[in-house]
């Protein structure tokens, strides 16, 4: 009995190192970079402004994690103020789950949130609204949702969800595992082909056929010089870091990195975003950068910052 329980120990110790390789990796920020840095990246945006009048609606819900990770309303209650900052862009906020009419209003919803137990009638709300042409954009733990005929719906939503604890696998990730963009599609042009985060991600995801994996995880040292196409072949790229879906008239841009809340203060990780919101919109991301520098930038022109966050007190709404 006691050889069978040393079997079934062992079992299952490699069990979640499979489902969890990097896990141990030490939560903190990126270092602060120079604004004149970033401003090579973000392009000059002066004057910049939208085509339209654009309405974005906010999904967020209770946070359930340690002070520091999934701060969903934190998060929330960073961006929505930044967004209607922008001329032209109005923000609703919804709880949980959108009413119809909200989802009647926007043009795209972002979504940062862990999914309660959807009804096959709000899935079928949520499909509608991305095939008449709503748009999403979709961060970290709202991927996930159970059952596995859940998640497939939810995959025919935003094109990607969790597959199950079996088949599916989350993990840290830090600088030795950098993030790989696919530079050639419009929503990365002009960006790295790489950047460095300390965050974590899911990967090995219920994949529908018209998903584009636009970037990747995997270890630097197997991966110098190698085009994106050949790092997301490889055995231990962690797929669907971030991807696009078209589904109907709907664009999504979703990713599952943006677990930690210093991550949402990183310049680079700012930019992407920015960048996912301006594809799903069909706009220039120019009306989108200052978000990039907003709130994160020191008087001595340093974006980004030092503040592990870890010690935020969750709220319930």
């Amino acid at each position: 009995m006691k050889h069978l329980y040393m079997i079934l120990l062992v079992c299952s110790v490699g069990i979640l190192f499979a489902a969890d390789r990097g896990q141990r990796a030490d939560p903190h920020p990126n270092k602060p970079m120079p604004k004149s840095e970033v401003v090579k990246l973000t392009g000059e945006w002066e004057g910049a402004t939208l085509s339209r009048d654009i309405r974005i609606l906010w999904l967020y819900g209770p946070e359930d994690h340690g002070g520091g990770e999934h701060d969903y309303i934190r998060v929330k209650e960073l961006f929505v103020p930044m967004l209607r900052s922008i001329p032209r862009v109005t923000v609703e906020e919804a709880y949980l789950f959108p009413s119809q009419d909200q989802f009647d209003r926007a043009d795209l919803m972002i979504q940062f949130l862990h999914l309660p137990d959807l009804t096959d009638k709000q899935l079928n709300m949520f499909q509608r609204f991305v095939d008449r042409g709503g748009n999403v954009v979709s961060i970290h733990e709202s991927c996930i949702i159970r059952p596995l005929a859940r998640a497939e719906k939810l995959a025919g939503c935003i094109g990607c969800s969790w597959k199950g604890n079996r088949d599916s696998h989350w993990g840290k990730f830090s600088h030795d595992h950098p993030l790989y963009l696919k530079t050639k599609h419009p929503a990365f042009a002009g960006l790295p082909d790489s950047v460095q985060l300390n965050d974590e991600s899911y990967w090995s995801l219920l994949s529908r056929e018209n998903v584009e994996v636009i970037g990747t995880i995997a270890p630097e040292k197997e991966n110098i010089g190698k085009s994106f196409n050949d790092i997301l072949q490889t055995e231990s790229a962690r797929s669907e870091a971030f991807w696009t879906y078209h589904s109907g008239k709907g664009r999504v841009f979703g990713t599952t990195t943006g677990h930690y809340t210093y991550t949402f203060f990183d310049p680079l990780y700012r930019l992407i975003l920015c960048r996912g919101i301006a594809w799903c919109l069909k706009e220039d991301p120019a009306p989108f950068m200052p978000l990039v520098f907003h709130g994160n930038t020191n008087d001595k022109g340093m974006v980004g910052t030092t503040d592990r966050m870890m010690d935020y007190r969750n709220r319930r709404k």
